[in-house]
């Protein structure tokens, strides 16, 4: 009987945590383009169409969005780097 209640109890805590919002929706180690001119933020594979200037850099997207509060405003971009919360299961899937 003891032993039910210890695996259901750890059923609930495995399901908790891969259902849960847990995790960033775009990992803070995520390389990205930034453009210290307009302080914008830029996706690599959304380079092309971004309107940037020739003072651009490579960063993590944390470090960008911390440290220099830079911002994500074009809409490729913004469909690559998602902010907020997700669940574990989801993350894996994508």
């Amino acid at each position: 009987m003891r032993q039910k209640i210890v695996w259901g109890i750890i059923t609930v805590i495995v399901l908790a945590v891969l259902l849960l919002p847990l995790v960033d929706k775009t990992s803070g180690t995520t390389r990205v383009i930034v453009d210290h001119t307009s302080g914008e933020i830029v996706y690599p594979a959304c380079y092309d169409q971004a309107d940037l200037t020739n003072w651009i850099d490579e960063m993590s997207f944390g470090n960008a969005l911390k440290e220099y509060e830079y911002e994500v405003r074009d809409d490729c971009s913004k469909e690559h780097l998602q902010e907020g919360k997700t669940s574990v299961l989801k993350r894996i899937f994508e």
